[in-house]
């Protein structure tokens, strides 16, 4: 092998959670990067780690650290962090009225951009390399994220808050669908608000666009009794019953929340292959209850993980998410056997490249897949001792453990240093949006 055809970085010395089909642990491994892929993964003690390590243009030394596939949050808004701590201690319906009050008065694509910069900051702290967004003006966040390099789930929103226009919506999404073709950060993803703001007509027409271009979809549903008991009063049916009607369950659709489901419904979308994106926290907060994941997980259902957005969790802390969404089955079934290790580490990768469409480049450490890397620091005081690297990264790790962040093989954070974007910048925007709400 000469000199040209070596690597661009390697990472060796450390364990590596692979989370491949066998969920693999590496205790001493290498990993190899050349342009944006994962070229070779291993041993540390071999010949092959010796000679990648001496043709690498970099290496970095992972001693007393664990290489783990980026995370992948499954349900945000994230320029949300506009509001974070701005309406509290309301229920979800008096909270929406809250936040919809300000979103469609007073923000534009420059507040957007400030609030998106802010969050992936925040993400990247906290070993996200891929997160979907759902929000307003979401181009400002498509083009943010195309151009500091990070990996987004967004595309085109259909609702009937505010004064919308249902025609220039349709015109403005099919537009935006066959744009996103010519970006390399973004996976496209057809969004509908939620069951109680859309109509029938909308989400036809929705269901046309994801089978035209082949895209996930995905929305709110069933976030609270409240929401459920509306949507019956108002069509006569649930929510996942009535997108079970519009033909919207299927193993191309995620749905945010799923508090309150039958167990009926729980069958129904492990029979349609529906995946649910559990956001624990702000569903604690806004008090609307506690997800049956643990009864999903049984019943064959893919379940992936989001923090929601930063205005009711109020942070973007997946690695704390996880730990919460962990605890939580526990105690809610009374039975600590529920929701293993392995069952929480999909979650926040796998399960989500799954949902999402990208399994065959995301979510596992492989040769092949894309090069969205997290190092954990294991040697910290409350990770000590090491019995279990995957219990430790449940139960113990904290984002303060999160040194370095790789996507698409760049360096995105290191030593704990956001590279890609000013966060100090960031910061000073946000506060200043954040000044005109009172």
């Amino acid at each position: 092998m000469g000199k040209q055809s070596g690597y661009d970085l390697v990472l060796t010395g450390g364990a590596i959670v692979t989370m491949d089909s066998d969920r693999k642990l590496v205790e001493n491994g290498f990993l190899a990067v050349k342009e944006d892929r994962i070229a070779a993964l291993g041993p540390a003690d071999t010949e092959e780690a010796a000679q990648a390590a001496s043709l690498a243009k970099r290496v970095i030394r992972t001693e007393g650290k664990v290489l783990v596939p980026g995370l992948i949050n499954a349900h945000s808004h994230l320029a949300m962090t506009l509001f974070r701590g701005f309406a509290e201690d309301l229920v979800l319906q008096r909270w929406l009225e809250k936040i919809w009050k300000y979103e469609l008065t007073m923000l534009d694509e420059a507040a957007i951009r400030a609030g998106s910069s802010l969050a992936f900051a925040e993400l990247l702290r906290c070993g996200v390399t891929c997160a979907h967004d759902m929000y307003w003006h979401y181009m400002e966040t498509i083009n943010l994220a195309e151009e500091i390099g990070f990996r987004l789930v967004s595309g085109p929103s259909f609702t009937t808050i505010g004064d919308f226009d249902f025609d220039q919506m349709l015109l403005t999404g099919r537009c935006v669908l066959e744009d996103l073709e010519g970006y390399d950060f973004i996976l496209p993803v057809m969004q509908a608000h939620s069951t109680y703001t859309t109509s029938a007509a909308m989400m036809g027409e929705v269901l046309k666009l994801k089978q035209e271009y082949g895209v996930p979809f995905t929305t709110h549903a069933s976030e609270n009794r409240q929401e459920v008991d509306d949507v019956l009063a108002r069509f006569g049916k649930t929510p996942i019953q009535l997108l079970d009607e519009y033909g919207l369950l299927d193993d191309r659709t995620i749905l945010a929340h799923c508090v309150e489901l039958q167990d009926e419904e729980i069958q129904l979308l492990a029979d349609t292959g529906t995946h649910v994106a559990h956001c624990p926290e702000s569903n604690l907060k806004l008090g609307s209850g506690i997800a049956r994941i643990a009864d999903m997980l049984e019943a064959g259902v893919s379940v992936c993980l989001g923090t929601d957005g930063p205005a009711s969790n109020n942070d973007l802390d997946l690695l704390g998410e996880l730990r919460t969404a962990a605890l939580l089955q526990k105690g809610f079934t009374r039975n600590p056997e529920v929701f293993t290790t392995t069952q929480a580490m999909e979650m926040v990768t796998v399960n989500g490249a799954r949902a999402y469409g990208a399994e065959s480049f995301l979510g596992s450490l492989e040769v092949g897949k894309k090069a969205d890397v997290v190092v954990i620091n294991l040697e910290q005081t409350h990770m000590t001792p090491l019995h279990d690297i995957c219990a430790n990264l449940i139960y113990s790790v904290n984002k303060y453990d999160v040194e370095t962040v790789l996507i698409n093989g760049d360096i995105k954070l290191e030593d704990g240093v956001v590279t890609c974007l000013d966060e100090e910048e960031a910061k000073a925007e946000v506060r200043a949006v954040a000044g005109r709400f009172v």
